[in-house]
């Protein structure tokens, strides 16, 4: 037999072999996960929530009637202050020689008032006996009445020169909490520059940023819900009192101003969140752990595991809205209650991903 069919009958015999062979089975990889259950009570409504500050409802810039040099200022920030209280004062010296000045002046227009009464009165006694005339007469007149305005003029000038030395302390008009100082000891001000920043004792306002595609929703005298972080269980209503009628130059956002109620536990310059309650659309509001949560920036999603059958179950991703994040926890729209989340492994899956849920027992999640 040639060589050739040899080769033939080789391969047709390497190949019939090949064919009896069983093909090798690849069992589908599974991963483990750990999932959250979300709880199947009614989730509460939710709107949109900002950021802002606890504010003065009325904030006064305090300076002085007059200018000098800043002898003393005992008050700092966060000083809690009385009406009347010395908020600062200035170096006595000028305005006590300017009031000794007028003083002196004054005495002098009064001795001057005093001459010229007694030449008229004289006058018009030689006038009744003949020794001088009427023109004599008229012009003491004249002089005494030039006397009685530059002793009226005086009199001014010193009441007025009193009065700046009074100003030379700076009084608390109202009570309240000093927020901010501008001026320091030993520094030349100017009649009105402010020195002091008073926060008058009363309401109390937050203030928030509103981008300009969310304005519109906003109403003066709606209510609001707001939330300290320092206290998040005081939840609290507020009135919107203002919407500021033209945007900001460099954030493009409008000013929003909410009236506090009454409350000791609001304090200056504290965070806090104002929520936009919106009833006829409500959104569930559910807290996931963030590491539920991928993707992203508008396009973050979860995992949602489906039935399991014989220990094994598959996921599938859904798109979710961020409402909130806080800690390391989320607050998140889109998912409905009884829904089975991945919240631990999900960088690690794919769509259609078989998974097997660990036996850990898994908290429901909270709605909000």
């Amino acid at each position: 037999m040639n060589r050739p069919l040899l080769a033939v009958l080789f391969g047709a015999l390497t190949l019939s072999l090949a064919g009896c062979q069983k093909p090798v089975e690849t069992k589908p990889e599974i991963r483990p996960v750990r999932t959250l259950t979300v709880s199947a009570k009614e989730a509460h409504s939710v709107g949109e929530v900002y950021s802002g500050e606890v504010k003065a409802r009325h904030t006064v810039p305090m300076g002085f009637r007059i200018g000098g040099k800043l002898n003393s200022r005992p008050v700092n920030v966060g000083d809690s202050v009385k009406a009347g209280q010395v908020l600062a004062s200035l170096d006595p010296g000028d305005v006590r020689l300017s009031a000794d000045a007028a003083r002196a002046q004054l005495e002098s227009a009064k001795a001057q008032l005093a001459q010229a009464e007694l030449d008229y009165s004289r006058a018009k006694d030689l006038l009744a006996q003949k020794f001088v005339s009427q023109a004599e007469v008229d012009k003491r007149q004249t002089l005494l009445t030039a006397a009685r305005q530059q002793f009226e003029q005086a009199r001014s000038q010193a009441q007025l020169a009193q009065n700046q030395s009074s100003y030379a302390q700076l009084l608390a008009d109202v009570s309240g909490v000093v927020t901010a100082t501008q001026a320091e000891p030993g520094a030349v001000v100017s009649a009105g520059q402010p020195v002091v920043l008073l926060a008058k004792d009363g309401e109390r306002e937050a203030v928030i940023d509103v981008p300009e595609g969310k304005v519109k929703a906003w109403k003066v005298g709606q209510s609001v819900n707001v939330s300290l972080w320092a206290n998040e269980q005081l939840n609290l209503t507020g009135t919107i009192r203002e919407v500021a009628p033209a945007a900001d130059a460099l954030t493009r956002t409008y000013r929003v101003k909410v009236t506090l109620p009454a409350n000791e536990q609001i304090k200056l310059g504290m965070t806090l969140q104002v929520n936009q309650q919106n009833a006829s659309q409500p959104i569930p509001s559910i807290s996931l752990p963030l590491t539920a949560v991928f993707g992203r920036e508008q396009q973050q999603r979860v995992w949602l595991v489906s039935a399991e059958k014989e220990g094994t179950a598959t996921v599938k991703s859904t798109p979710v809205k961020v409402l909130e994040m806080a800690g390391e926890s989320a607050q998140v729209s889109g998912i409905q209650p009884g829904a089975v989340v991945v919240t631990a492994g999900a960088h690690l899956l794919r769509e259609g991903q078989a998974v097997r849920v660990l036996a850990t027992p898994a908290k429901e999640a909270r709605h909000d």
